[in-house]
């Protein structure tokens, strides 16, 4: 295989494959950086442009410096996926090599990194300060939060309710939420978008258990790809649209065999607790 696949192609795909199939990640601010020195349990800053207010003029102008504001985000994980690769493995090209191998790897970690976000989404909906919708009435929580967001001054673009399988049923039977014309983008985020409210883009998740109106900055997602691995036959860090991962090809002694490493570190935060609002749903009597 070393002959046919070039390391930084095999890396280049898995980060394709990765952010198509994103749906939470493909909805929040993504930040990614390869190369990097640090591992898990790193905190690293997260660059936002800070929101300007304009004054009144009144015959002299005040100047205001150009700031960015930094946010701290903590690597919790090391979502790392590793395949044994038979002889069959080694004799495919890139195309075939994308689909029969990294996709299941990158399917792998793509769920991780949604999952760590979505645990920070879930602690939000479990908190005591979440709204709770009824499942008799789902949409009078819903409205409230969009008069909400008016009044927080929240941009109407891209907003998004990203909600779990519970709350989904509860609005399986409203007729006013429209399904979303995807004009024939099989992307995971299309596939998971099931209509719009009140301005929201409504997302279903698997990973969630309540659901969350937010803002795409009111959330981070930062990934970081380790250094190459110097001792590998052959290894690549690789950033690209707001991820970041690491591809591996190399022998293994432990195993007898080759094998393909996609690795990455990843954390979320909440970038601006102002522009989201959680919801839990009502417990109903059995």
């Amino acid at each position: 295989m070393a002959h046919k696949i070039q390391i930084d192609q095999v890396a280049t795909a898995a980060l394709g494959l990765l952010s198509y199939q994103s749906v939470l990640g493909a909805t929040v601010h993504r930040d990614a950086e390869a190369e990097f020195e640090g591992g898990r349990g790193s905190v690293v800053g997260v660059r936002l442009p800070k929101q300007r207010t304009a004054k009144n003029y009144t015959g002299t102008t005040e100047y205001a410096d150009v700031e960015e504001g930094i946010a701290h985000v903590k690597l919790t994980d090391e979502p790392t996926d590793a395949a044994k690769l038979g002889t069959r493995d080694l004799s495919l090209n890139i195309r075939d090599f994308g689909g029969q191998v990294l996709m299941p790897q990158l399917d792998a970690v793509s769920r991780y990194i949604e999952k760590n976000l979505a645990a920070l989404m879930n602690a939000q909906s479990e908190s005591a300060d979440a709204v709770v919708i009824d499942p008799a009435v789902p949409l009078k929580a819903i409205a409230a939060a969009s008069a909400e967001f008016v009044r927080r001054e929240i941009d109407p673009g891209d907003r998004f309710l990203a909600v779990g399988p519970d709350v989904y049923g509860a609005l399986l039977d409203v007729e006013r939420l429209q399904r979303v014309d995807a004009s024939g983008d099989d992307s995971m985020l299309s596939r998971a978008e099931i209509g719009t409210l009140f301005d929201f883009r409504v997302i279903v998740s698997p990973h969630l258990t309540g659901a969350v109106a937010y803002h795409t900055t009111a959330f981070a997602l930062a990934n970081r790809a380790p250094n190459a691995n110097e001792g590998a036959g052959k290894s690549s860090s690789q950033t690209f649209n707001g991820y970041a991962i690491r591809a591996t090809l190399d022998y293994s002694a432990d195993v007898k065999s080759d094998v393909s490493i996609v690795d990455s570190l990843c954390g979320s935060a909440i970038l601006d607790p102002n522009r989201m609002i959680a919801f839990k749903l009502k417990k109903t009597q059995k």
